[in-house]
């Protein structure tokens, strides 16, 4: 009897010993590894956990046994993490914006898989590249027994956007996003910017939407039967200098009927460069510029409708050196062949390279010594064009420069401008389109007002807290003497988004 005692006794210890050895296999991470959840590195967060990320993000896995963690896959991708962020219980990890996700790649596993030196932990868990957007649609319409132009049924329609991954369905909707009927015969390009559909045999809605849902959500885009009404955000330059190059962005800007400048000018739409996405419209400026007693505006007709932006708004001219800007007292300068008082400006001479102008302009001709290419007007008034209340940050200093050759003994050179008595230096002398300098042609520059006059809130506060005095400059600036600079600036203006 005391025999089977005693064996029973060592049996007992020895289950007694493997289940600390158990134990302490676990806490110290040696046991399987288990991935129980995702959430993000915020402590306050910590119950918030999801099985659905954005490429770049970071995110805290949670576990037991994570510790001695050799490789961290993502989609079946082996991602970096860092060592010193992996516990027994977390790992950190950011998911890499270059990611490879469902949609891109339909075979990928949708899990985060960590292998450590003592097993592997999986986790189904769903990466999305973004979330699904519409800009614009794209349709040849036909032209019906009454002459419009309209979309039919079972014709053709691209749909334009961006991350249109894992497309669920596409719906025609009402403009209450009530679905009308479902599109099934569709295909993603390989971007996944472009949705090729077929309408169905149904009526299309005179207005409506299409709706495309994708796993990450959601994306609208507004059609009509007939053309699309154009709609224009921005130009590249509203007082541009003959022989400029014009862009005009904005939507659904194709099948051009009309494009007019003031009121007056009509440039012939042959002529007229559209592009793909109907995002854009180019044209060169002609000889002959708006009057002032042109509407201010450019207009852009097509067979849906017309649209404006302004354009040659004499009402917003600060200074354009043809007697169309505000008041002032004197000035003087430096070698830019102008004289005065006020409207004296003299006529540029024909030995001045800059051929194409609106008219005069200043210029600066002569080497580099630190106190030229400059221009100071004292007392110069505000334009009575743009109501007191309009907030700062919808308003741009704009005005064209011209700048015969590159320079070459010094690095940089950049404008430092002063209206109203607002200072700001280093204004690139570059394109706003194209972010370059173009030696030998008229560039287009647009300065927010809010960089001018930070801290100011309205137009009306701004020319308020002018005091007049030496309140419109042009100096250049420049890191080193010694180049030859023909540099010409014209038609500053304030321009109101």
């Amino acid at each position: 009897m005391n025999r089977i005692y005693i064996l029973l006794a060592a049996l007992l210890a020895n289950i007694a010993l493997l289940s600390l050895a158990s134990c302490s296999d676990d806490d110290n991470g040696g046991g399987q590894p288990v991935i129980e959840c995702v959430r993000t590195t915020d402590p306050e967060l910590a119950d918030s956990t999801f099985t659905d990320a954005t490429v770049g993000q970071l995110i805290l896995i949670q576990g037991r046994n994570l510790n001695n963690a050799k490789h961290v896959y993502i989609n079946d991708q082996d991602v970096y993490f860092n060592s010193n962020y992996n516990t027994a219980t977390h790992l950190i990890v950011t998911i890499p914006s270059d990611l490879v996700v469902r949609g891109v790649d339909e075979n990928v596993p949708l899990e985060i898989r960590i292998e450590t030196s003592h097993g592997t932990a999986t986790y189904a868990f769903h990466v999305i590249a973004g979330y699904p957007e519409l800009d614009l649609y794209k349709a040849q319409l036909s032209v019906n027994d009454q002459g419009v132009a309209e979309m039919v049924p079972g014709q053709e329609v691209t749909l334009v956007g961006s991350t249109l991954h894992e497309v669920e369905h596409i719906y025609v909707t009402d403009l209450d996003t009530v679905p009308l009927y479902e599109v099934t015969d569709y295909a993603v390009n390989a971007e996944r910017t472009e949705i090729k559909l077929r309408m169905p045999s149904n009526p299309i809605p005179d207005k409506g939407l299409f709706m495309v849902e994708c796993y990450a959500g959601d994306a609208y885009c507004g059609f009509s039967r007939s053309p699309q009404k154009p709609i224009l955000t921005d130009i590249s330059s509203d007082m541009p200098i003959p022989g400029q190059r014009v862009e005009i962005y904005g939507k659904y800007l194709t099948d051009i009927t009309t494009l007019n400048l003031g009121g007056e000018i009509n440039i012939d739409v042959n002529t007229v460069e559209t592009n793909e996405n109907m995002d854009k419209l180019v044209f060169t400026m002609p000889d002959q510029i708006p009057s002032t007693a042109s509407n201010g505006l450019i207009t852009v007709a097509t067979l849906g409708g017309r649209s404006t932006l302004q354009f040659y708004d004499y009402s917003r001219v600060y200074e354009d050196f043809d007697g169309n800007g505000t008041g002032m007292a004197y000035g003087w300068g430096t070698n830019h062949y102008c004289s005065y008082p006020a409207w004296g400006w003299a006529p540029v001479p024909e030995t001045c390279p800059v051929k194409k102008s609106a008219g005069y302009f200043v210029y600066f001709d002569g080497f580099t010594a630190w106190w030229d290419h400059n221009l100071t007007i004292n007392s110069k008034l505000a334009p009575q064009g743009i109501d007191a209340s309009t907030p700062l940050n919808d308003i741009e200093l704009r005005y064209e420069v011209y700048m015969q050759d590159q320079f070459t003994a010094a690095s940089s050179m950049t404008s430092t401008i002063t209206v109203l008595g607002k200072e700001k230096a280093g204004i690139p002398i570059v394109d706003r389109v194209t972010g370059q300098l173009m030696p030998g042609q008229w560039m287009s520059v647009a300065v927010p007002m809010t960089e001018m006059a930070p801290g100011v809130a309205i137009w009306g506060d701004l020319c308020a807290a002018d005091l007049g005095g030496d309140n419109f400059k042009i100096f250049l600036g420049y890191d080193n003497t010694g180049d030859n600079v023909l540099i010409a600036y014209d038609n500053f203006r304030f321009y109101v988004k």
